[in-house]
């Protein structure tokens, strides 16, 4: 499974119950919704609280297929 496509099922899973928050923005990591916010960065304050440098998704809850934020992969080695 490629970065964030555990976290994107997820959300499809989970968008039906999430459509009475539409607009706000839904983290999810793995199969856990970890928590739906008003703002993106709370979302994303959130996510990093919980998640450190683990993938997970911000994702603004709505009917719309776009995707509109996603992670850069993190596997990659820092040259630093």
């Amino acid at each position: 499974m490629t970065t964030l496509a555990k976290e994107l099922e997820t959300y499809e899973k989970l968008l039906p119950s999430l459509l009475r928050e539409q607009g706000r923005y839904a983290v999810i990591t793995g199969d856990t919704l970890i928590g739906v916010y008003v703002s993106y960065e709370d979302a994303l304050k959130i996510g990093y609280e919980h998640c450190g440098l683990t993938p997970f998704l911000v994702r603004k809850v709505s009917q719309e297929k776009t995707v509109l934020h996603f992670s850069r992969d993190m596997d990659v080695l820092c040259r630093a």
